[in-house]
């Protein structure tokens, strides 16, 4: 293992090499030492979470493609996060120039398709068993070691306390960008404001922070409490995956204290020795228990079988991403039926969230069709395009919190 403070340096490098059959590093210690790892020949070299490159501007890809090496293979669980171009990042880094450029290889395999959904369909039917080997879930020799799975859409309330600080946020950002004719300010404006109003769907100390206690102010929280109870009640364990690292740590902290239980938080800010001695506790403690990830620290490359539930508490605008992390738990190795809840504030950015995951509106459709780009908004269509659908929300009963669950119906295998 080639990686941390106490690595071979870089003059130590080739007799490591010399002696080892495989080393193994990650994509940072490979960046910074590449002057030292780009002069071995290597007879292979393979890329674990192989998206990590799909930028191929970006510095990791840049630095990868100059390793020196007899064969190169890409392993991902999601070759297309994002367009036709993450598959073509990929396949240049394995076979550099043999699919030709970047744009043309859009082009031809978008033609015929719908979107880019359709494209990148066609695009791994055509290259499979040629320059790419997939297999899906859907196989039925995987699907045969698969349990069941079962995505339940929640909606919960809105509290008082969430309204009001939502249309603050809204209203604020109408004024601020009211008199802009600047369009990169107002777009940084506009970003800045859906993360803060997603925060504030999750719950008002998300967004600003307080020394009250976390109880009766949000839907989402209440939820999160009945699934919780429900699964311990059960013996079983879950994951609660969230956008928001300092969230996911205060929510631990809130579930440790009301459940008696320790739960943990696994986020990027721990070092990988804590976090690996994290995941083993989980996967080898008995009866009930829970841990919280941040999503992009505990998305992938995880095994976290020992769970059987999973609820993304916030939502992420790609459904690749998302379905990465329930997969943490949805994979060979899983005995039980794996349920999945999504929780979603209705008539707010977090049902525009789940529209374009459910592929049911075009993210251009988010900001109104006429929009060449979110700086081009007026006030009015800010309003439409974030802000509160009144005949949406969810309404409070008197004596609590309402929550609806929807689940999606069907068992999917």
């Amino acid at each position: 293992v080639h990686h941390g403070p106490n690595r071979a340096s870089p003059g130590d490098i080739p007799a490591l090499a010399e002696k080892a059959d495989v080393i193994l590093t990650t994509y940072g210690t490979a960046v910074r030492d590449m002057e030292a790892l780009n002069e071995i020949t290597w007879a292979k070299v393979v890329l674990d979470e192989a998206q990590a490159i799909k930028n191929p501007a970006s510095e990791t890809a840049q630095q990868l493609k100059r390793l020196d090496a007899g064969g190169r293979i890409a392993l991902t669980g999601t070759p297309i996060e994002n367009g036709l171009g993450d598959l073509w990042a990929i396949m240049e880094f394995t076979n550099p120039g043999l699919v030709g450029p970047r744009p043309s290889f859009i082009a031809q395999l978008s033609k015929s398709g719908n979107g880019s959904g359709s494209g990148a369909e066609r695009a791994l039917r055509a290259l499979n068993g040629i320059l790419v080997f997939r297999r899906t879930k859907a196989e039925p020799a995987i699907a045969a070691e698969l349990p069941d799975r079962i995505d339940e859409l929640d909606h919960c309330a809105m509290t008082p306390e969430h309204i009001g600080l939502y249309q603050a946020v809204l209203d604020n950002l109408v004024i601020e960008t009211a008199d802009s004719d600047n369009t990169p300010h107002k777009k940084g404006a506009v970003l800045a404001a859906i993360t803060a109003l997603k925060q504030i769907c999750n719950h008002p100390v998300n967004y600003e922070e307080d020394d009250r206690p976390l109880d009766g102010r949000s839907g989402k929280l209440a939820r999160l409490n009945e699934i919780v109870d429900s699964v311990f009640a059960s013996g079983e364990r879950m994951l609660v995956f969230t956008h928001f690292a300092s969230w996911g740590e205060k929510l631990a902290a809130y579930l440790t204290e009301r459940t008696g239980r320790t739960i943990e938080c696994y986020h990027g800010g721990l070092g990988r020795g804590a976090r690996d001695r994290m995941v083993e506790r989980f996967q080898n403690a008995d009866g009930a228990g829970a841990m919280v990830l941040s999503l992009k620290a505990g998305g992938t490359g995880l095994n976290l079988t020992a769970a059987n539930h999973v609820v993304l508490y916030d939502r992420w605008w790609n459904p690749a991403v998302e379905d990465q992390a329930r997969d943490r738990v949805w994979r060979i190795g899983q005995e039980h039926t794996v349920i999945c809840h999504r929780l979603v504030c209705p008539g707010t950015i977090d049902e525009r969230v789940e529209e374009v995951v459910a592929g049911k509106r075009q993210i251009a459709d988010i900001t109104l069709p006429k929009s060449s780009s979110i700086g081009d908004l007026d006030a009015d269509q800010l309003q439409q395009a974030l802000g509160i659908d009144s005949a949406a929300l969810v309404d409070l009963e008197e004596s609590d919190l309402a929550v609806a669950s929807t689940p999606t119906g069907e068992l999917e295998t």
